[in-house]
């Protein structure tokens, strides 16, 4: 069965995560991608997440500033089915891409704008970095311990966010065509995707039941859900989630008491200090007692939820990720083959397809600008120009 997308013609003019990693999931699943980067290349080609936020795509470079450039992307934007940008509100319009002239163009377009704080509002025009949403909508304060500064979440996670709600945006929008026959745009941003990811904190009304005292903790603030280490300094994650795994966990540990402890009162998430710190502190020194991978081996055989804290190099082979196929082997023409992440998406009877690497800048410029009728002697004054 062909993929999903097949037929589908995407030109990705985003840069940096959020855009080129939801045009990289919509390629997989069989759209035809086409990277468009200033011929200086995209701000975070040097960096390794690129390989796999732009793989399975065509890339060519593009001058949009000017004005045979805009030219040249206006006639792909033509005979694209959607085009996504990153570009901060307005910019699309000054580079002659912007979707109310497109739209005229092509009123099939699915044209979806990714910005950091959405076209509206007082932050409308700050830079979209991952840290400056993260830290105005609470990502950081969230992993503080008692009364600790805020700290860094290396991971981008509203980028990532982003991209996942970008491509399912897309993919709503593509399905609305179908019998509107028209195309739209859509907007997704960084702050308003993680506003969303935030639900369960986003909540509030008359009479809600405050808690001042609670306190977060970078291990976790809940004794029976948290962070711990063995006596070989490895850390694990102890995940008595309800009160079933507690139970098991007690009498597992030979203390069949804890049970009816007042102390764990409010199990597993409700202990709240100075209960908590006692009972972490006690808990840490029973830990003591063994090594990680003792613990885990013991606390598995009792059927207690837990995890080692494993670093990247660890967990690209673990058993769990290899059988699940998301890690996979991609030969990159100036690094030979690198291991990447897989596909995340799987359709039973299509389940997507790595088309190949991340591609060189400017890799298809003579092949794409061929399609568009351009000559190989035209190709070449474009380059001469600084067009492409």
């Amino acid at each position: 069965m062909a993929a999903v997308l097949t037929g589908t013609r995407v030109l990705d003019c985003s840069q940096y995560i959020a855009g080129p990693y939801a045009a990289m999931l919509l390629s997989e699943q069989g759209a035809e991608v086409t990277k468009v980067e200033r011929p200086e290349g995209d701000p975070l080609r040097g960096c390794d997440g690129f390989l796999v936020w732009n793989r399975s795509k065509k890339g060519i470079t593009l001058n949009l500033r000017h004005r045979e450039g805009q030219r040249i992307a206006r006639r792909l934007a033509g005979q694209s089915d959607v085009l996504i940008e990153s570009f901060p509100p307005g910019v699309a319009d000054t580079l002659g891409i912007g979707y109310q002239s497109l739209k005229e163009e092509n009123p099939r377009l699915v044209y979806c704008s990714i910005t950091g704080f959405g076209p509206d509002g007082p932050y409308r025009d700050m830079p979209g970095w991952d840290a400056i949403v993260g830290s105005v909508l609470g990502l950081y304060v969230g992993q503080a311990g008692s009364g600790g500064p805020p700290l860094y979440l290396v991971m981008p996670m509203p980028s990532y966010y982003t991209a996942l709600m970008a491509s399912f945006s897309i993919a709503t929008a593509l399905l609305a065509r179908e019998t509107t026959g028209r195309g739209q745009k859509v907007e997704v941003s960084l702050f308003r995707s993680m506003l969303s990811a935030a639900a369960s904190g986003v909540v509030d009304f008359e009479g809600r039941i405050r808690r001042p005292g609670t306190v977060r903790d970078p291990q976790g603030a809940s004794p029976l859900y948290r962070l711990y280490h063995g006596n070989d300094g490895k850390w694990f994650f102890l995940a008595l989630g309800n009160l079933r795994f507690f139970a098991k966990f007690a009498v597992a540990m030979g203390h069949d008491e804890w049970v009816t402890d007042p102390r764990f009162e409010g199990a597993p998430f409700l202990i709240l200090p100075p209960v908590s710190e006692e009972l972490i502190a006690m808990m840490q020194d029973i830990f003591l007692e063994r090594t990680r991978d003792e613990w885990l081996e013991f606390l598995r055989s009792h059927d207690i939820p837990c995890a080692p804290a494993q670093s990247v190099e660890e967990f690209l082979d673990d058993p769990q990720v290899l059988a699940n196929g998301m890690v996979v082997t991609v030969e990159e023409s100036h690094l030979g083959k690198v291991r990447e992440m897989g596909i995340p998406v799987r359709l039973a009877n299509s389940p997507g397809e790595i088309k190949g690497p991340s591609p060189a800048l400017g890799q298809h410029n003579e092949e794409v600008l061929a399609g568009l009728g351009y000559s190989p002697r035209e190709v070449a004054r474009f380059r001469g120009e600084g067009v492409v």
